[in-house]
């Protein structure tokens, strides 16, 4: 049986039963554990699956959840504005590190810091910032997800382990009233080594983030600044209050912006 024929029957598989193992590969197909885990890499590459420990999975939280592109438009407004406060946080001489959040991408677009070093594994980032000559940019490499335009894979944790920045920006899938969440677990964990591995953790998102919903948790003691485009749910600003998370909130441009601390 050719790959591509494997492939088919493998999401058939995991379309009545979610979930599939590297064994059950193995058995099903007949084949070696090796030719399993490369028919898991081409299925994760290609961004119809998530991977799990020992096997594979369909992303049901992300059934639902728009293109890269799409989500780009949706909101960009806010996230112009909130994109905007976030890049004037960047100093000159800085090393930050830019997540692939869509409204990260709006915090490269408007830095003005010169002399910075970027440490990114968004394919868009890179491009918004290649034409700068008075900066850096580190790319973490890896395998590429094409529909959600990032590299990925265990490398992107293996040299993010070797840096220090002053700050790293990141998004969220959600945020609740105990953290940020992120509809895959690998994303979760690279969140989590750029909070570990920069000095300042400035979260950027629009209000939409906080009605919903995800599956994989970052706690907010990773968390240093809160940037978003409207006031916060009563909850979630208690906690962050304990916390002392500062929040700045971006509103309409005839609007005051309200830094709270």
């Amino acid at each position: 049986m050719f790959q591509e024929e494997r492939l088919l029957k493998i999401l058939e598989y995991l379309k009545k039963h979610q979930s599939m193992s590297v064994i059950d590969i193995c058995t099903h197909f007949e084949v070696s554990r090796d030719t399993a885990r490369r028919d898991i890499v081409k299925l994760v590459q290609e961004g119809v699956v998530i991977r799990t420990h020992g096997g594979l999975s369909l992303p049901e939280l992300q059934k639902e959840m728009l293109s890269y592109q799409d989500r780009l438009i949706d909101e960009s407004e806010s996230k112009k504005r909130i994109g905007k406060i976030g890049a004037q946080l960047i100093q000159d001489h800085e090393t930050i590190i830019l997540d692939v959040s869509t409204t990260v991408q709006f915090v490269a677009e408007q830095i003005t810091a010169k002399n910075i070093t970027v440490v990114t594994h968004s394919i868009d980032n890179v491009g918004i910032l290649s034409n700068r000559e008075d900066l850096q940019i580190y790319i973490l490499g890896g395998y590429l997800n094409v529909k959600h335009r990032f590299l990925y894979g265990s490398s992107i944790i293996d040299k993010l382990s070797e840096i220090r920045a002053d700050k790293a920006f990141i998004g969220a899938s959600a945020i609740r009233s105990d953290g940020l969440y992120y509809a895959y677990e690998e994303d979760a964990r690279v969140k989590k080594e750029m909070a570990r591995r920069s000095d300042q953790v400035i979260v950027v998102a629009d209000h939409t983030k906080f009605s919903g919903k995800s599956i994989h948790r970052l706690d907010f003691d990773f968390v240093d600044i809160v940037i978003t485009s409207r006031e916060l749910p009563v909850e979630i600003r208690e906690v962050l209050d304990q916390k002392n998370i500062t929040v700045i909130e971006c509103p309409e441009e005839n609007q005051e912006v309200r830094n709270q601390e």
